[in-house]
């Protein structure tokens, strides 16, 4: 705030409650980081960012997200089924972060005025921003730090207090022993009735929007880089941890990986080329100057994963999804080689990355604890918004709890393979007359390649209501896979089954096959790349974060070529060395 503000001269009738523009979200992000004693990175899925202001000043900030994914005092208090609480948590804003800023303490009344002028607002920018409104507003209030005094003057429902778990790879699992104090309030007058009444309502679906962003939105790598927490200690901080990254990035690029070969490439860039990654400048020899091997290592070894993994949604998603009318997107995970389970507490030994059917990244989350890769692929879910898009997923993924996280919560569609580990829905599937009438087929041209020829032929029904204990499914499939090797003749056949929400109205047999095929992008248009091209599996970093961070890193470059048009890496590399100067551009520009 500055020079001139005199807080004794505010009127707090004349406050006023706003969305913080594109062009303040950045200074919004920063304030809330550096005051409120939570800290600030991003929202948890979809949030709204509230500015309070008087003649010009800011006063106070409010955040609003999704609501919490489970809650006992909350779930108790609504009275409402299990069955309709996944369906309906979309409609409830959680006031994650509440602060009045440090020069407007003290002024009587502020808390409450912002608070309630909030409240009046937040359902119908949230309906601006998601395609529908909200019901009911939630908060936590630690009770060691406040007493919820602006709650109870709003007219906010002290419903209990929390058991004091956080949630960590889809589960409340993680104690912090900081239980809370939970505050409901309805925004409208019966919506606690509403909520808990087994009837859908048609202006409670999510409906897919386009998504624009900023040039101020779209951060680029370096800044995004810069903003991730330092966790080196002491020894080689001279060299910012954004420029050691961005190295490592523009390095990739070229093709160059570990950090021997990091270190050779950053050896031959420009002065010029240092200095516009904000290399460490030697004050004898004035020179700036390029980290060195060991300082690589370290980084690599030392960096946060999350944080990691975080830059790569942040600039990879916005860029992607933008403007983009229903894409359909896979995820997976991969086994680091290299990373041991073993090794040590905190240590992950896999990823799981959701990929467009084109093999684009988008995001990455990584995991530590065996059979975690379901519940880091429902946590990528949340982080990026995959309204209106169709997901499809490998047979590990098929559960009841998934298929809800998808058509219920984040208002997408899905495509499942059906395995034995799903043995009664696989029975009925195997069971269904394919050569009746009434079923729709397709069959795909012959292809030549890899030694051999594959047919592919897809049967396509409607499913009976209530025929699966799949509640969303529309369409059962039968995809058949004959192949024949050229060099032997040996001929094999293959038949995989799949359900799928979307009905036969939006997808025919041959935009079914389709899909079914693209999902093979998350192995061969992600996995396959990152070991072939970006030599992932034949690297020889070993240490602590050092595999895992290597692969989200090789998943940035990845976002970078498609971003630039390229669909082959090897081109890709070849044409990033050569012109250096585009692969600093792709590091230093928002766009």
């Amino acid at each position: 705030m500055a020079d001139g503000f005199d807080k004794s001269r505010v009127l707090v009738g004349e406050v006023e409650v706003r969305l913080a523009r594109a062009d303040e979200r950045r200074r919004w992000d920063a304030l809330m980081d550096r005051h409120h004693y939570l800290g600030f990175r991003q929202f948890a899925g979809r949030g709204l960012r509230h500015v309070a202001v008087w003649c010009g000043w800011w006063l106070a900030l409010l955040g609003w997200q999704s609501g919490a994914f489970k809650c006992a005092p909350r779930d108790r208090w609504l009275g409402w089924h299990r069955s309709v609480q996944f369906r309906r948590l979309h409609l409830i804003g959680n006031n994650t972060r509440f602060l009045i800023l440090p020069e407007a303490l003290g002024i009587e009344n502020l808390a409450s005025r912002v608070l309630g002028r909030s409240l009046r607002r937040v359902s119908a920018d949230w309906e601006a921003a998601y395609g529908h409104r909200l019901e009911l507003a939630e908060t936590f209030v630690d009770p060691a730090r406040f007493h919820g005094g602006a709650y109870d003057a709003s007219n906010w429902v002290r419903v209990g207090r929390t058991k004091g778990f956080a949630r960590h790879n889809g589960a409340y699992t993680d104690p912090h022993e900081v239980p809370k104090e939970m505050f409901v309030r309805p925004l409208r007058a019966d919506a606690r009735k509403r909520l808990a009444d087994p009837a859908d309502r048609e202006e409670w679906t999510c409906r897919a929007t386009p998504v624009t962003y900023t040039r101020e939105e779209l951060r680029s790598l370096r800044d995004l880089f810069a903003e991730m927490p330092d966790c080196r200690r002491g020894q080689g901080m001279k060299h910012r941890l954004a420029t050691v990254l961005s190295i490592c990035a523009l390095a990739r690029l070229a093709g160059l990986s570990g950090p021997a070969a990091t270190e050779r490439f950053a050896q031959h860039l420009s002065q010029q080329e240092l200095r516009a990654l904000g290399a460490w400048r030697d004050p004898r020899a004035g020179r700036w100057v390029a980290p060195s091997d060991s300082t690589l290592c370290r980084v690599l070894a030392d960096t946060d994963p999350d944080a990691l993994a975080d830059v790569l949604r942040r600039w990879a998603a916005p860029r992607a999804m933008a403007n983009a009318s229903q894409p359909a997107l896979a995820a997976d995970g991969k086994r680091i080689r290299g990373a041991n389970r073993n090794t040590g507490e905190g240590v992950y030994f896999e990823t799981v990355t959701l990929v467009t059917h084109q093999g684009r990244p988008l995001a990455s989350r990584c995991c530590r604890d065996e059979g975690g890769e379901g519940a880091a692929a429902k946590a990528l879910l949340e982080e990026v918004d995959v309204r209106g898009c169709l997901i499809t997923l490998d047979a590990l993924h098929t559960t009841h709890d998934t298929e809800r996280t998808l058509v219920e919560i984040h208002g997408a569609e899905y495509l499942f393979t059906v395995k034995g580990n799903c043995p009664e829905t696989f029975a009925a599937l195997a069971a269904l007359e394919w050569d009746a009438p009434g079923v729709r087929h397709y069959a795909a041209p012959p292809e030549k390649g890899h030694g051999r020829i594959e047919a592919r032929r897809l049967d396509a029904v409607d499913l009976p209501e209530r025929m699966l204990s799949f509640d969303k499914a529309r369409q059962a499939m039968r995809v058949v896979r004959e192949r024949t090797e050229l060099a032997t003749g040996k001929h094999t056949s293959e038949t995989v089954y799949a359900i799928t929400s979307v009905s036969a109205e939006r997808a025919d047999p041959e935009q079914l096959l389709a899909w079914n095929r693209g999902h093979w992008a998350v192995e061969n248009g992600n996995h396959y790349r990152r070991d072939a091209s970006l030599g992932e599996d034949a690297s020889r970093v070993r240490t602590r974060h050092a595999p895992v961070n290597n692969a989200t890193l090789n998943n940035i470059a990845l976002a970078i070529v498609f971003h630039r048009g390229f669909h082959h890496v090897p081109e890709a590399n070849l044409h990033f060395m050569m012109r250096r100067e585009e692969a600093l551009d792709a590091i230093l520009s928002p766009t």
